[in-house]
Order: structure tokens, then sequence, then C-alpha cells
């Protein structure tokens, strides 16, 4: 395997993560403010509908969480193409848009919401896309202006050209499990990847078999709900993966949190062929067939554990 700092100039000289020329994958409250007003910048708000129309960035437009997800038993599962292009459409995006995803900030986890909805537009074809960093928290903390009014936007007719290189199926985690130059990295905290508990979407403890740990948290400034700058992501990375693979596979409970590790090792850190699992361990665990899995609990412990949750 070729070691990280070898290989890192090549790899960061192709940046196929920031995915269009001068559009960071980040913004901050000031560098969104000066953008906002651009005819080709879009602001799109991904908080709840009530929050948003209490008050949001000045010309963004509303597109909930919620929408881009799918149901409640396999969240991470993409909504239908045709539900996605509608909404897409609907928000006036097209491969000329700058589209900057806005979540509330109020903490790490709330990030995955923003890079998940990210990934989407990327993976639907769209260039151009930042994501607010710290979110409306750190919009408000800036000091800059908010309103309750809506903008009318014109729908675009834009048909997606969808980016497979960052979309991985179970099948595609199957053949890659045993693969020495592929590399699954679970994005959940520890307790879920050693088996110690799980997500009520996934019927097994433990994680999928080979993967390692590299929990969602570590990408953000101590003591914040910001992500660290493109050059911390790059040190952090080569820390965690002295050694470069063909292919990473993100994934977590339910696409969420995997999100934020996609988002740091593609688009913060640079490394080539990162790609996401959407419906991560809700659908790995809950296959007719078993599917390979380390940190798997006895079958003793599992009964206990589910007699404990019954008593609760």
């Amino acid at each position: 395997m070729k070691r990280f700092f070898l290989a890192s100039t090549l790899v960061l000289g192709s940046l196929a993560a920031p995915a269009f020329a001068g559009v960071s994958p980040i913004l901050s409250p000031q560098e969104l403010d000066s953008l906002r007003t651009a005819a080709h910048v879009r602001v799109i708000d991904i908080r709840p509908e009530a929050d948003y129309a209490k008050n949001h960035i000045p010309g963004a437009v509303s597109a909930p969480y919620a929408a881009w997800r799918g149901p409640a038993h396999n969240p991470g599962l993409l909504p239908p193409l045709t539900e996605l292009a509608k909404l897409v459409q609907k928000l006036g995006l097209d491969e000329n848009t700058h589209a900057v995803v806005v979540s509330s900030g109020d903490t790490t986890t709330d990030f995955g919401a923003a890079a998940r909805v990210y990934w989407t537009l990327k993976y639907l074809g769209l260039p151009q896309l930042s994501v607010l960093n710290g979110g409306m928290q750190s919009w408000a903390a800036a000091g800059l202006g908010q309103t309750p009014e809506r903008p009318e936007i014109a729908a675009s007719r834009y048909e997606p050209v969808l980016n497979e290189k960052i979309f991985a199926t179970r099948n595609d985690v199957l053949q890659q499990i045993d693969n020495p130059r592929a590399r699954l990295v679970d994005a959940r905290p520890t307790a879920f990847f050693e088996g110690k508990t799980k997500a009520p979407t996934a019927s097994t403890p433990g994680t999928i078999r080979n993967a390692v740990n590299i929990e969602h948290s570590v990408w953000f400034k101590p003591g914040t709900n910001e992500v660290v700058s493109a050059e911390e992501a790059r040190k952090i990375a080569e820390q965690r993966f002295p050694e470069l693979v063909d292919d990473t596979i993100a994934f977590c409970n339910t696409g969420h949190w995997a999100a934020t590790d996609w988002f740091a090792l593609s688009e913060l850190a640079g490394l080539t062929n990162v790609r996401m699992y959407p419906e991560s361990l809700a659908e790995w665990t809950n296959t007719t067939e078993a599917l390979p899995m380390d940190n798997t609990p006895g079958r003793g412990t599992q009964l206990l554990e589910k007699l404990k949750n019954v008593l609760n």
C-alpha cells in the first residue's frame, strides 16, 4: 500500500472533492453572506418547516431534511429518483447553481444532515455545493440578518445525471469486505462499533466485518459544532489512515453519521474513491440471510439486552 504522505500531493492535486473550481465545500457565515445575493447561489435550509417559517437566512428556500430521507424503518434509503428530481427542480437547482446547505448547527450529529443532503445533491449530479459551517447557530452568532419572508423561486428543468462513484450498495460492500485494497469505515460512536449498543433500526449489534471505526465526532473543532478545516482534515486522515487504499466506503446506522465521514474524507481531506453506503446497518442487519459482522455479542447477551429493554 502507498503511504499517505507519499501520495497526498497527487491525491490533493486532483481534488475530486471540491467539485467545482472556486467553490469551497465549507463556508463560514461571512463567506456565505458575501455570496448569497448572487443570482447563481441558492441557500437550502433543511431545518423543520416550523423553524424556517420563524426566521431564516434571507433568500433561503425550505427543504426539510425528512424530504431527503427514506421511511422510518430504513431512513438511509434514498427517496425515489422521481421525487428527488422534483424536489431539486422545485428548489430551482441545476448544474449552474451553487447550492449551499444549511442545517441548525446545534450538535455535531446535526452536521450529518447537511452532509447527507450535500452527498445526495452530488449523487444527483450537481457540481457546485457547499455547507454552512456551524449552520444557523453560527449564522446567528455572527449577528447576520434573518427574515421570515419566503423568496419566489423559479423552478428548474434539471434532470439528474447520477454520480455512481460516490454511492455504495450492499453488494458493493460484500464485494469489498475481504479486499485488502478497500477500507470499510464505521462512523458511529465506539459503543455501537463494539456491539455494546445498537440503533432501533438494526436487528443485531456489532459492525460490518473488517470495518474500522472513525467516529464522526473526530472531524469537529474541539468544543464546537463546526467541522475542521481542509488542512486539519488531511492531518486527521493521515493519522487514521497512514496507508492509502483503492476504495473507501463509509457507513453507520442509517447513512447519517456516515455522511460526515464521507464529507470529511472526500470533500475536505481530498481522498479519492470515497463512497457512502446510505442504507448502512438498517439494511445490512435486516436481510433474510445473515451478512458478515464483527463484534456481535453472543446469543445469551443479546437475549439479556432484549429482556432489559422490555423491563425498562
